[in-house]
């Protein structure tokens, strides 16, 4: 089973996800330079989107933390909730942490030598780990039989057993986790969820905004600019694909239905609203999508629906806007697709078109598919 998501969605001008020369971010596509949003800078959008957390918690799951320093939140756990001393459970965290396989930073010790994606159960049973065996863990040297029994059993609660006994985080159950050491086995996770990298429609030109700033306190006598710069930017009709192998995320999630519809629901509904952050301050660029469609199939062959815009699309008085021709491309494609490779497999197709009649609405879309899910998942 796979859930497919196709979003049409405008932008104003904008530079939303940046290179490292703070240019919005581009591609070649079809033969013509493309605007582009990394699927790295959507996931974290749709990761931290109210949307999504609030679905997710409400069925009982938890969220992942990336970061380095997993020792100083481990500490704060014990603190918080085993009342342990605070420079005391810093030790025993650190010392914990270690025996995960992950080196600590050489210049800045409190944190890891490389970013760590664990799941908020992940951590707090890390913190009960060492809370249990504070005494044992206490000691200058830890015995080699303690050592070796806690690695089994931080192994079965962090690394790749724990789905034996509980499930992961929905953020790390759909996108996945990698660690960057090869001396720290068994904890990547296999994601459920492939996001694409969002292209633009149509042909993109960069553009260059020159801005200046005058000081508030400047004299009468005097003009001019204290500050002069260059920012640069594009205004983007882009194409957004995802799809979520559902079977895998329910195993991710330790075959809990209920999880599994919330965290589908709450990924579609943040996915629709969430918008990267980049130069938002300055430009604004608060548009949502014009259109969202969500396929359900019952086999293994998604369809990307990109290479409908092989051809870029153009605006014009008589066709439509780019949002409208983009979205005309996109069904006759979707109609073509159709065809040739047949549509029995597909067990739902929810939608709304901002520009068509009876569009429908973003809640109608997602009872849809969740309704669709739950008579899978007893089917």
């Amino acid at each position: 089973m796979i859930v497919e998501l196709h979003i049409i969605q405008n932008f104003a001008p904008s530079n939303l996800n940046r290179d490292d020369s703070n240019a919005p971010k581009d591609c070649e596509f079809g033969g013509y330079r493309r605007s582009r949003i990394s699927s790295q800078c959507i996931k974290r959008s749709v990761r931290w989107h109210p949307a999504f957390q609030n679905a997710v918690r409400e069925a009982g799951g938890d969220f992942g933390l990336r970061t380095k320093r997993v020792i100083g939140k481990v500490a704060e756990i014990l603190v918080e909730k085993h009342g342990k001393n605070p420079v005391e459970s810093q030790v025993i965290a650190e010392k914990i942490v270690t025996l995960l396989g992950v080196k600590r930073d050489d210049k800045k010790p409190e944190k890891t030598s490389i970013l760590l994606f664990l799941g908020e159960n992940e951590l707090s049973d890390i913190a009960a780990i060492a809370a249990k065996n504070w005494d044992a863990v206490k000691v200058k040297e830890i015995g080699k039989e303690v050592e070796s029994a806690l690695k089994k059993e931080l192994r079965s609660l962090v690394g790749d057993e724990r789905i034996k006994s509980g499930s992961y985080a929905a953020d790390i159950a759909l996108f996945g986790r990698m660690v960057a050491d090869k001396n720290v086995k068994n904890m990547g996770v296999d994601a459920a969820c492939q996001v694409a990298h969002a292209l633009s429609t149509h042909k993109v030109e960069m553009e260059m905004d020159y801005f200046t700033a005058v000081d508030d306190l400047l004299p009468d006598e005097e003009s001019g600019s204290d500050m002069i710069g260059i920012v640069e930017f594009n205004s983007s009709c882009f194409y957004r694909y995802s799809a979520i192998d559902l079977n895998k995320l329910n195993e991710n999630l330790g075959f809990n239905s209920d999880l599994l519809t919330a965290t589908v629901k709450g990924y579609i509904d943040a996915s629709v609203k969430a918008v990267p952050t980049g130069k938002q301050n300055s430009m604004a660029a608060q548009n949502p999508p014009g259109y969202v469609r969500v396929l359900l199939r019952q086999n293994g062959f998604p369809w990307s629906l990109a290479n409908a815009f092989q051809k870029p699309v153009y605006a014009s008085r008589e066709n439509g806007s780019l949002e409208e021709v983009s979205i005309a491309a996109l069904e006759k494609y979707l109609t073509r697709l159709k065809s040739v490779y047949g549509e029995s497999s597909i067990a739902c197709d929810a939608l709304f078109n901002l520009y068509a009649e009876n569009t429908g609405s973003l809640e109608q879309l997602l009872n849809t598919v969740s309704a669709s899910l739950s008579k899978e998942a007893t089917a």
